[in-house]
């Protein structure tokens, strides 16, 4: 009982280390690519992702889902693209393709996008959705969620620990005290 209460142990506190380590990283990553460091198109193993902040694709989109889009070498009508729009990225189907250029629409809006958008704008076409997943990875990369998931991940560990004490002198037979 002991050695497999140790082991669990060991297992608990190896996968908070990593789910710490792994927002450390990405909160990293995430402020570097806000700084520019990564070019206007920051990708992971060639995916980007962001969070879904209007209602401009529902219903196939909605406010907080989260989409992970892929580059391609061409887009076509229909295809739901995410590209840049100034400081803003958006996320619309093409409904119209041209040498270079695409319009855009958003699912919900009732007219297409102002202006064409040139390919070198366009981040990538949406390959998942993952909805209610924004919200969450806009928290986690606030201040307030990256230290609740670290303050979460340190009582955890001092829980465990303590719990593991516990344990400990019970099986001993040593007496608890108050």
């Amino acid at each position: 009982m002991r050695k497999a209460m140790h082991i669990l142990k060991i297992i608990f506190k190896s996968l908070i280390g990593v789910i710490a380590a792994f927002l450390v990283v990405y909160n990293v990553w995430a402020l570097a690519a806000r700084a520019g460091a990564f070019g206007d198109n920051p990708t992971f193993f060639g995916f980007s992702g962001a969070a879904v902040i209007s209602g401009s694709m529902e219903p196939a989109i909605s406010v907080g889902d989260f989409v992970v889009t892929q580059k391609t070498e061409d887009y076509a009508v229909g295809d739901v693209i995410t590209f840049r729009d100034g400081e803003t990225y958006v996320t619309h189907r093409i409904i119209l393709a041209g040498e270079g250029f695409y319009t855009t629409q958003g699912d919900a809006n009732n007219a297409p996008d102002p202006e064409s958008v040139p390919l070198s704008s366009i981040v990538g076409e949406v390959v998942l959705v993952l909805p209610g997943m924004g919200s969450a990875v806009q928290f986690l990369q606030s201040p307030a969620g990256f230290f609740a998931v670290v303050g979460g991940g340190i009582v955890l560990w001092l829980i465990s620990d303590l719990l593991s004490s516990f344990l400990q002198k019970r099986e001993k037979g040593e007496p608890e005290e108050d």
